[in-house]
């Protein structure tokens, strides 16, 4: 199962406890997504954080074709008011990577 990853660096004017709480909104969106497992923010300093998001192939993340729900829209503009998306990456676990080497031969 893939995992999303996307790192916010927060905006000098953005409080942080209002920056927690939009993550906090944006993992239970994800949460409450079909075929997410599970999804959780982690602060890496006082001005930064990650979200990552557990998720079946194609249930969540750019380019997954799934439907955005109006309770995720919400909570990642919400999200974006208050910090910059620096980076957002997925990364395949070592049995979908396999995969995808045996359809490229």
């Amino acid at each position: 199962m893939p995992l999303h990853v996307g790192k916010f660096e927060r905006f000098s004017s953005a409080d942080r406890n209002e920056l927690a709480l939009a993550a906090l909104e944006w993992c239970r969106a994800a949460r409450a997504s079909e075929g997410v497992n599970d999804s959780r923010f982690y602060w890496i300093d006082p001005n930064e954080i990650v979200v990552v998001t557990d998720a079946e192939p194609g249930a969540w993340g750019a380019g997954a074709g799934a439907q955005v729900s109006p309770q995720a829209a919400k909570a990642l503009f919400a999200l974006a008011d208050l910090a910059r998306n620096t980076s957002t990456e997925t990364w395949a676990d070592a049995r979908a990577g396999a995969e995808m080497f045996g359809r490229a031969q």
